[in-house]
């Protein structure tokens, strides 16, 4: 029987069930204590669940993992999460949308204090607002005024192009303004 003995092991001279090398779980976990809380809160205003948006951030940061385990680390490590936090939003609100249409209905529990402070008086006509918008024109707002990204940061980050990125945010900036406009 063929043995694997000969090919080398993604952990160096360390056993394959000893886990991730030291330098990948510090580098991990500098990037989550850098990166993780301000993902989080830009998934709660794409889903408007905080709940969801912390499993999305989770399974980013895991992808994350297997993907430098498996290749290395990416160029940009932020931008891997930024991308997939927003691709993991998609898919998220495409399953609610899908559970919805089968008559399976979602409550959003609202308890923690950051879901809070983001509906207190003040924010919760702009949630309310953005929630009106395109998931587009929600994704482009968020990232440029949350994670204050430039057009061409945003444009890698959901695969659109920078022309695309600023007419996006012009319309979404005139919407919202409209939609404020009409609240008070």
């Amino acid at each position: 029987m063929p043995t694997t003995d000969h090919l080398p092991s993604p952990y160096g001279d360390r056993p394959a069930n000893a886990g991730p090398p030291p330098v990948l779980t510090e580098q991990l976990t500098l990037l989550f204590r850098a990166h993780a809380g301000p993902l989080v809160r830009v998934a709660v205003l794409l889903t408007g669940d905080e709940g969801l948006a912390e499993e999305v951030v989770q399974d980013a940061f895991m992808g994350l993992h297997r993907r430098w385990q498996r290749q290395g680390p990416p160029d940009s490590p932020p931008a891997y999460l930024r991308t997939s936090v927003v691709n993991g939003c998609r898919s998220a609100l495409r399953r609610r949308k899908l559970a919805s249409l089968a008559g399976i209905e979602h409550r959003i529990h609202e308890t923690s204090a950051e879901a809070v402070v983001l509906l207190q008086e003040e924010h919760a006509a702009v949630f309310t607002a953005m929630r009106d918008l395109s998931r587009r024109q929600r994704e482009v707002l968020v990232l440029r005024f949350y994670l204050d990204l430039g057009d061409p940061e945003i444009a890698i980050t959901l695969g659109v192009s920078r022309s695309t990125v600023s007419s996006t945010i012009s319309r979404a900036l005139a919407a919202l303004g409209a939609r404020l406009e009409g609240v008070q």
